[in-house]
């Protein structure tokens, strides 16, 4: 396994394994139960996104940093498949699940 994402919580950490796994790359979230232990553990304790194939690990960054790009422009994007406004951070349809590039 290989970290490719440290989190500022675990809802950013879930959604970044989400984001993964739908582009077809297995992820998992790691350390999510620690945040609770910030200034007691001496370790990093935010929690992280780590991949099972380190061959991913270049597509993986490039899809994160896509993500992120998108949740920074702040445009909502309309649906190619069923013309459901999406707001920015959405890269999957929440309508009818297309991505966002199709």
């Amino acid at each position: 396994m290989k970290r490719v994402y440290s989190a500022e919580n675990a809802f950013d950490a879930q959604i970044i394994r989400d984001h993964l796994e739908h582009h077809g790359i297995a992820a998992a979230v790691h350390g999510n139960m620690l945040t609770g232990a910030i200034g007691e553990l001496p370790m990093d304790t935010r929690p992280s996104v780590w991949i099972e194939d380190p061959d991913l690990y270049e597509r993986a960054r490039d899809l994160i940093g896509r993500f992120e790009n998108a949740r920074a422009d702040g445009k909502q994007w309309t649906c190619r498949h069923c013309g459901e406004t999406n707001e920015p951070a959405f890269e999957i349809c929440w309508a009818c699940a297309a991505d966002r590039e199709t």
